[in-house]
């Protein structure tokens, strides 16, 4: 695909998946995509679903059926899919939706980077990446991924695995980042804020 292609994302679920979804979309601004706020519009629509309750999952697959209706009038539109139920469930979306263009699970913006623009290059300093998706004064901070917790009722460690907290230096990096970018709030998150530095 060539690299002046237009691209939408989807977030849903949860503000964890919206810094996913910043950092995605920043990395393919930075690859000369250009970004496209109606998925109608765009060439490729990224999907970053939720899989954490009955609700959020029915959410997520609708919205991929509808989006994949719009490869019946434009075949050369890409569908992708990513985030938490496609890693929970990647095999049965892969078999019951084989018209996605790709399938992918979470902590997969180098794979999908990857796979939209046929470079070899690795995504890295995610700190000074990411292409807000909220209103340009405030930003969520995600301190920690994962979850040590094994509630009977909870399946994020199943699709987030076990909690990997960040370093204060990252930390304070993507604060300084932000900052130049204009934000001046910032929202701390995490699976679980109070474990944070357990895992370090």
């Amino acid at each position: 695909m060539s690299a002046n292609k237009s691209f939408s994302i989807i977030s849903l679920g949860c503000p964890k998946n919206t810094v996913d979804s910043e950092v995605l979309k920043g990395y393919l601004e930075s690859h000369r995509m250009d970004y496209d706020q109606e998925p109608d519009n765009a060439d490729v629509i990224i999907i970053n679903t939720c899989g954490f309750i009955e609700s959020a999952r029915e959410e997520s697959v609708e919205t991929i059926i509808k989006a994949l209706e719009l490869k019946k009038t434009d075949p050369e539109k890409k569908i992708i899919i990513t985030g938490c139920l496609s890693q929970r469930y990647s095999d049965q979306l892969r078999l019951e939706l084989p018209e996605a263009d790709g399938i992918f699970g979470v902590d997969s913006t180098d794979s999908i980077v990857k796979s939209l623009l046929n470079t070899s290059d690795s995504c890295e300093d995610v700190e000074r990446v990411r292409s807000l998706l909220t209103p340009g004064h405030t930003a969520y901070l995600k301190i920690a991924e994962g979850c040590d917790n094994q509630c009977s009722f909870c399946s994020i460690p199943l699709m987030r695995g076990k909690q990997k907290s960040r370093s204060v230096d990252s930390l304070l990096r993507e604060a300084e980042y932000l900052s130049q970018k204009g934000v001046r709030g910032l929202i701390l998150i995490a699976q679980d804020l109070t474990r944070y530095g357990r895992s370090m």
